[in-house]
């Protein structure tokens, strides 16, 4: 069986560089599903960046109109597929189809591309300048080359590397795009691929505007991001491919965007902590849904007291025991969450409910839960902030309000934090002292609500300080601020009227 075609130039093409193929798996049996794809050498890449470089200089004159109508198309086409896209995506990540991927996500999706148009019509997003005493003017624009976007494995529709915001964005500000899909999702990406394909042919927009290929080794993806002609690189997923990456771009001196990694800590105040069941079965939801694998899932909660901390283990493990084993996305994933309960253990965390792999078919992981104590969780910082994708957490119990604090301080950058109080807590020092330890490290502050949701509005910060994201001044969630993270400010000075972009006059 020969592998599926790549998606260069406008049209669907046989690899020239096949190193290797693969296929995805089915999460619930473990067993491969039919169809292969192409691990690809330079020479395919090459041939995606060469394309790019033409689609960047003739998007230098496309109208803002011509792109806002392709994102509004490939939705439609999205949509319009809505079925084979779900049924698939399904398939290779199971994920509900309903409501998760069908009602869920792919509406998600259809819906940024639609907001990034209305973002690109209304042209606010390049904040433009106007300073008519010195004639000096200046707005964001296209980035000048193409930005490659790197997807992950957990959303297959709403973060695809052809599909997603950081798509979305890339495109809205101008940039052509070269996506590459997540070896889990491989048919749903092509699906995708080929939506965008058509929409691209009917609005008119030049055919290197969008390409894609699944995987390629390490090595030609670092020598695709030093090529002068890639702008960016967009990255979402684990800490080690992303710091890996973002390495890369750095030395060649390309802009990124990199959503890494979150443990999104819980605090729970002393009032807040009366009413522990409600708290224990939201927490636990949260901890569970999607099989723990969303980014911002709640790994922490940090509590004042021993006594508050083993009631909360009690009745979070009694949730865990009475629900199914997650499904995980890939055979990796339940290895590496394995590992990392492990890790945690010989740094003295006690294991509570969970941490051992389920005898039965599929890529599954129970529920599990992990407590240490706020002394170790300071004096082994790097140890104790392990992410554990999937299903799984840890309480981490402090002695008093000042080791809760002590604690606090030692957390890294985070996409959320969440804090849990009463009306009496606000009324505390403690409340403040909490509240301005957490804000500083984490994007979104929340209280008294679970992180795992991300509505997709403007004022939405998917971001956060490192190592959750490579930088604290941008949300890969929301337009139109997500567009600028793929955009170059530049300044106009005496150039007259008649060669100005349209929103400087």
């Amino acid at each position: 069986m020969s592998p599926s075609p790549l998606l260069i130039d406008g049209a669907w093409q046989e690899p020239l560089s096949v190193l290797d193929t693969f296929r995805a798996h089915d999460p619930l049996t473990g067993s491969a599903l039919p169809d292969e794809f192409a691990v690809v050498g330079w020479a395919d890449l090459e041939r995606m960046i060469v394309a790019a470089e033409h689609a960047t200089t003739e998007l230098e004159t496309v109208e803002p109109e011509r792109i806002a109508r392709f994102l509004e198309r490939y939705a439609d086409l999205i949509e319009e597929r809505a079925g084979v896209i779900v049924e698939t995506a399904q398939r290779e990540t199971a994920l509900g189809a309903a409501p998760r991927l069908g009602e869920i996500e792919l509406p998600r999706t259809t819906g940024q591309l639609r907001q990034a148009a209305t973002a690109v019509r209304d042209g606010s997003w390049s904040m433009p300048q106007i300073d008519a005493e010195t004639n000096i003017r200046s707005r964001h624009e296209a980035l000048g080359g193409a930005v490659l976007v790197i997807g992950p494995n957990n959303f297959p529709l709403a973060f695809n590397g052809i599909a997603g915001s950081d798509f979305a964005s890339a495109i809205a500000a101008g940039n052509p795009v070269i996506a590459k899909g997540h070896p889990s999702h491989p048919g749903t990406t092509s699906l995708l691929a080929d939506a965008a394909r058509t929409a691209v042919e009917e609005v008119g927009l030049p055919r290197g505007t969008v390409q894609c290929f699944h995987h390629a080794p390490p090595e030609d993806i670092a020598r695709l991001i030093r090529h002068p002609d890639l702008a960016a690189v967009a990255f979402t997923g684990g800490r080690e491919a992303g710091l890996a990456i973002r390495a890369v771009a750095d030395a060649a001196g390309k802009p990124g965007g990199y959503e890494m990694s979150s443990l999104n800590p819980v605090v729970l105040l002393p009032g807040a902590a009366q009413d522990l069941g409600d708290f224990a079965l939201s927490w636990s939801q949260s901890i569970r849904m999607g099989s723990g694998q969303f980014c911002t899932k709640p790994g922490l909660c940090f509590v004042v007291g021993s006594e508050l901390a083993d009631s909360l283990g009690e009745a979070v493990a009694s949730d865990f025991d009475g629900a199914p084993d997650g499904v995980l996305l890939s055979r990796s994933l339940v290895e590496s969450i394995d590992r990392g309960v492990r890790e945690l253990q010989d740094a003295g965390a006690i294991l509570l409910a969970g941490g051992a792999r389920p005898d039965a078919e599929g890529f599954r992981y129970p529920g599990t839960l992990l407590m240490t104590n706020g002394q170790s969780f300071r004096e082994m910082p790097g140890s104790m902030q392990r992410e554990l994708f999937g299903p799984a957490a840890m309480i981490v119990a402090c002695d008093s309000e000042e080791d809760l604090l002590a604690a606090l301080r030692v957390l890294e950058g985070q996409l959320t934090a969440c804090l849990w109080a009463t009306d009496g807590d606000r009324g505390t020092g403690l409340y403040d002292r909490v509240r301005r330890s957490l804000r500083p490290r984490c994007g979104r502050l929340l209280e008294n609500k679970m992180p795992t949701g991300v509505a997709v509005v403007p004022s939405m910060v998917h971001g956060g300080p490192f190592p959750a994201t490579g930088h604290p001044g941008f949300t890969a969630v929301g337009m139109p601020g997500a567009i600028r993270r793929f955009a170059a400010l530049r300044c106009y000075d005496g150039v007259p009227e008649s060669s100005l972009p349209a929103n400087l006059v």
